[in-house]
């Protein structure tokens, strides 16, 4: 214990005596874990807050197609879908956008008629009350929006439809789900009102909610892919499962961390570089100090173990700094520049706090990102420098 204690304090000296190859190291490799580790972290809060908010979605959704793109769908398939094996609900629902001065807002008509669905649980209320069957021109709006719109409990809406005619409705509840998406610019109404806003025929809706029997937990997915499979003879359809939507989420915000990955390695083995660039040249600094210390009786594992303790120190502490940095640029500043890119199109729609999941296995990830690299690139050089004779290396040196 006290050979490795020694060591050790030897190792820390050494880090403070060679100053500038200690900052260009922690310099270049904080830049590649932060960059890393900002991407993974907004990333993994993406996917995550994807699943929330799919976390009460239907386990079927049935869309029209025509040419190809999606259209309306009939109401008059409800019946046909309710006699798919499995389904114990069919909800109809039209939903679109609509503007409230410069803000672009999503629009959701529920039919209330549908006892089956607790939209409490969806769409928690922080004050008022929910929607009801006899009061129109009604709306329940997300916290994120009343806060965006000032409006509150009582407060009058006026809505442009894509005609551009206003529809005025009054806001008689606010909720708070624990999917930011759903509070940054979700507008709940009856499917009666949602009907007359955007304009759809009696005998047409944007889309069908299925919901499959949640008896057993095993066999569910199975129900699912038999009612789906049933449900996609219907001409003119498409059936969209919750799994299909929650892959597809993963797949766009993965695609698109994937191009920073790829900026990412490009660094990671510039600083390789760099670090084994480093390493050489405090080795011909160093060997009047590695002879001297091998005529002290040192070990030629001693002096590898010394400058492995340093690469893993430097490693460790790089690894910090940008675990740091990257919380502090997504979760403080809000991830600007990398925002952008990894929302894409919703950038058109209210702005919402960045959604950041810090998980234990980025943290591990990003440290080994840092150490491992770092290591590989010093062993060499440490070899080289340590298997040196003692009387060569002090009579070659500049001591």
């Amino acid at each position: 214990m006290n050979r490795f204690r020694n060591l050790l304090t030897y190792a820390l000296n050494c880090i403070q005596r060679y100053k500038v190859r200690t900052v260009v190291i922690l310099l270049c490799l904080g830049i590649s874990a932060s960059l890393f580790s900002s991407v993974a972290f907004m990333s993994d809060g993406l996917v995550k807050e994807g699943a929330l908010s799919l976390r009460y979605a239907p386990d079927l959704t049935v869309q029209g197609i025509s040419s190809g793109r999606q259209t309306n769908v009939p109401t008059k398939y409800v019946g046909y879908i309710q006699e798919a094996p499995g389904v114990t609900l069919v909800s109809e629902r039209i939903w679109g956008y609509g503007n409230i001065g410069n803000t672009l807002l999503v629009i959701v008509g529920v039919d209330l008629q549908d006892q089956g669905i607790n939209y409490s649980q969806a769409y928690p209320l922080e004050s008022g009350s929910f929607l009801s069957l006899v009061s129109n021109r009604t709306v329940v709006i997300g916290k994120a929006v009343s806060d965006l719109l000032g409006a509150r409990v009582g407060s009058v809406l006026t809505i442009l439809t894509e005609s551009n005619t206003p529809q005025t409705y009054e806001v008689v509840g606010v909720f708070d789900s624990q999917s930011s998406i759903y509070n940054a610019d979700l507008i709940l109404m009856n499917i009666n009102d949602a009907r007359e806003f955007f304009g759809y025929p009696e005998d047409e809706v944007t889309d069908i909610l299925v919901y499959v029997s949640n008896i057993d937990a095993l066999t569910k997915p199975s129900l699912v892919n038999i009612a789906a499979k049933e449900i996609g003879d219907l001409p003119n359809c498409r059936v969209i499962t919750k799994d299909i939507l929650l892959k597809a989420q993963e797949t766009t915000y993965g695609n698109r961390s994937g191009f920073f990955s790829i900026v990412w390695y490009v660094i990671l083995v510039a600083v390789a570089i760099i670090a084994f660039n480093q390493t050489v040249v405090v080795g011909r600094e160093s060997k009047f100090e590695v002879g001297l210390l091998k005529a002290l009786g040192f070990s030629t594992s001693d002096i590898i173990q010394i400058r492995l303790m340093e690469s893993l120190i430097l490693g460790a502490l790089a690894g910090a700094i940008g675990l740091t940095v990257g919380i502090i640029y997504d979760s403080i500043l809000g991830a600007p520049v990398l925002r952008d890119f990894m929302l894409g199109w919703a950038t058109l729609y209210p702005a919402f706090p960045v959604p950041v999941f810090i998980s234990l296995q980025t943290i591990i990830f990003t440290l080994a990102v840092t150490i491992v690299p770092l290591l590989f690139a010093t062993v060499v050089p440490s070899w080289l420098n340590a298997t040196s004779d003692p009387d060569l290396a002090m009579r070659g040196s500049n001591a």
